[in-house]
């Protein structure tokens, strides 16, 4: 591909780049929010903001990969083999709706939140 488009060439591997950031910072979030957890009082701000960043991470990063699976699809109709590359966007469809489902948890914590903070002050 590089020989044919260095322009598809980048295109496609700054896709596949930007997924993989955005991957490794998922997972780094995610041993963040596990590491500083307390099972005492699960429902503070960090635990919320954390959730909610790890809901746009996963979104993201769902987003980017259909896109560019179709970029790579679309690259095909010109004679690019792309085939091969099917593995760094396969489960862009699983990434959108664990982003929206821990985008509703992430919700949900944050209405704990304002719960627990407001029962904090009354007790």
């Amino acid at each position: 591909m590089y020989n044919e488009s260095r322009l598809a060439f980048l295109g496609i591997y700054s896709f596949i780049l930007i997924v993989a950031i955005l991957k490794a910072g998922l997972f780094y979030g995610v041993i963040r929010l596990m590491h500083k957890m307390d099972l005492q009082k699960p429902f503070n701000s960090f635990v919320s903001k954390q959730i909610l960043r790890i809901s746009y991470f996963t979104l993201s990063i769902g987003l980017l990969s259909f896109i560019g699976r179709q970029l790579a699809k679309n690259l095909t109709h010109y004679g690019f083999y792309t085939h091969n590359l099917n593995q760094f966007w396969a489960d862009s469809q699983a990434f959108i709706l664990m982003g929206a489902v821990i985008y509703i948890i992430a919700t949900i914590f944050k209405k704990g939140v304002e719960i627990q903070n407001e029962n904090d002050l009354t007790v």
